[in-house]
């Protein structure tokens, strides 16, 4: 994951991005896409108005590169947050989502205080280390969630 796609990045710049950082750029996603790389080179042009890129398409993009950062840079315009589904960390176990829970609040506490640490900027590895930690947790309050639910009486429509 690109942790350092800036929050105000336009969607069409984000899927230059992905051209830029892919191995063998335009021609490799093409190729990987099913479609020809110079009308390819041209939706992907920023300042191309002629050709543009379908939801399909960028959607493709983004499974072949393996980098979300079209969804990243909508879900930042619309003020929103984007995070990798995670299997249920717990197998549908009530206490070890408990414990889950708890351990990662420990690791996302230990991370912060790491991170915050004397008067310093906060490094890149530090701002990660946090934003793991904080993923982590989010994925323990889901299967915690999910695994009082599975135990709740189910209740008639």
């Amino acid at each position: 994951m690109h942790a350092d796609i800036s929050r105000g990045m336009d969607v069409l710049d984000a899927a230059f991005l992905i051209a830029q950082e892919t191995p063998g750029g335009v021609q490799a996603l093409a190729h990987r896409m099913g479609v020809s790389p110079n009308t390819l080179q041209h939706k992907l042009n920023p300042n191309n108005v002629s050709h543009h890129l379908s939801l399909k398409e960028a959607v493709a993009l983004q499974t072949v590169s393996g980098l979300p950062y079209v969804l990243y840079a909508m879900s930042a315009a619309l003020d929103h947050v984007c995070l990798r589904s995670r299997p249920d960390v717990a197998e549908g176990d009530a206490w070890e989502a408990f414990r889950f829970l708890q351990q990662s609040m420990g690791e996302l506490t230990a991370a912060a205080a790491d991170a915050l640490r004397g008067d310093g900027a906060v490094s890149a590895n530090a701002h990660r280390r946090v934003e793991h930690q904080a993923n982590e947790l989010i994925a323990g309050v889901s299967a915690l969630v999910n695994a009082v639910a599975a135990r709740s009486p189910k209740r008639e429509a």
